[in-house]
């Protein structure tokens, strides 16, 4: 793993603190400055080897979006969770919890009743998936077909884990939505992988770089030729398009693309008018997850549906909704996780539909505000089909 960059270049101005959802509904916290750059300083001095509270950080990242000298804030944290010691039923339950491609080989496991979680530290409170009705994400193969005979152009699908074991109707909207935009889909990568975002997020260093190094292998060879990866997370796509190469050294030819931008990239007026005529009165909420709020704040997401839909949408005026991954399945975090997920429905001025480019982060959100809440080709799909009856 590749060392941090300007980790020493904190200039102590707080706006990390003020960026972080976490410190805002939690007293107890820290703070990311406090567990991030001022522990870093000390640790390698051999000052003190970990502080309380620190796995209460979401690693949301929007301490770094603040940060003015782009110190690796959450990354440091990381760092940190990974040197402290946790009790061997936590450290069980993380392993467990940050390698979500066995959960997706078999989603049905999430059957069991919730109290048999409880002596592992997981949160019986926190709504759980629920396993695709679609066959197909029962297996946890896709099948990798190349259409080398078709004169479509070809993109990959960058099939998630928690897509793949819970909503592969959200894979097959995307297939769909990106036909019409006349494009081959190839699901990658054929068996199920991890990009390593969970286990990272929890401080298992060495094991988020042994996921990452798996899935590059897995999707390298597949994916040359295609005309880009399409990702449906946005916590997936800003791990292989930003950590891979920065702190994993791994590099895709191909390049990688979020659905949503995709779609504003290649999409037509006339496909968009197509959705307009199809769209239905209903207040349509967007939802850009933390990650995605990084990489490109709140544009895209909203964007897209101004283009899409006869409404003007709103943006679900919160930062991060408590998900983050695993976070909001650890019994020790679901207050906080409700608490910064609950502010949802408080800003909600109208029932309406969330749109959100997160499977974690939808049901978390649907439990807390009783809303729909749908990945964006999902709603692009159906859309679609609306419009197709009508004719």
């Amino acid at each position: 793993m590749k060392r941090f960059e300007y980790e020493d270049a904190c200039i102590k101005c707080s706006l990390c603190v003020t960026a972080c959802p976490v410190y805002r509904v939690d007293t107890q916290f820290p703070g990311p400055k406090a567990l991030g750059p001022d522990w870093y300083r000390r640790h390698q001095a051999g000052e003190v080897k970990a502080m309380e509270h620190v796995s209460d950080c979401t690693f949301c990242q929007l301490c770094e979006n603040a940060c003015p000298v782009d110190v690796p804030i959450a990354h440091l944290i990381a760092e940190h969770k990974h040197v402290a010691s946790e009790s061997r039923r936590l450290a069980l339950r993380d392993y467990l919890l940050t390698h979500p491609q066995w959960l997706a080989m078999a989603p049905s496991l999430v059957k069991v009743p919730k109290q048999l979680g409880i002596p592992l530290g997981i949160s019986a409170s926190t709504q759980w998936p629920v396993p695709s009705p679609i066959q197909r994400t029962n297996r946890h193969r896709y099948r990798v077909r190349r259409q080398q005979a078709s004169p479509l152009p070809q993109v990959g699908i960058f099939v998630d884990c928690f897509t793949r074991g819970f909503d592969s109707e959200t894979f097959a909207a995307a297939s769909a939505v990106l036909g019409e935009l006349g494009y081959a889909t190839v699901a990658l990568p054929a068996a199920s992988h991890c990009c390593g975002a969970a286990a990272y997020a929890s401080g298992l260093l060495g094991e988020a770089e042994r996921s990452a190094r798996r899935t590059h292998r897995a999707i390298r060879r597949v994916s040359v030729g295609l005309e880009a990866v399409v990702t449906l997370n946005a916590t997936c796509d800003d791990t292989l398009r930003v950590e891979w190469p920065r702190y994993f050294g791994l590099h895709l030819s191909t390049p990688i693309v979020p659905f949503v931008d995709f779609v504003l990239d290649k999409a037509s007026p006339g496909f968009f008018e197509q959705l307009r005529r199809g769209s239905i009165d209903e207040v349509i909420y967007t939802h850009a997850t933390c990650r995605s709020k990084v990489a490109r704040g709140e544009g895209s997401l909203f964007a897209l549906m101004e283009r899409a839909s006869d409404h003007e949408p709103e943006i679900l005026a919160i930062s991060c909704c408590g998900a983050a991954g695993s976070y909001a399945f650890k019994a020790e975090h679901t207050k906080v996780a409700r608490a910064l997920g609950g502010h949802a429905r408080e800003v909600m001025g109208a029932p309406g539909v969330i749109l959100t480019d997160s499977g974690t982060c939808a049901i978390h959100l649907q439990e807390l505000t009783g809303s729909e809440t749908l990945h964006p080709a999902r709603w692009l799909h159906a859309q679609l089909q609306r419009q197709a009856v009508k004719q």
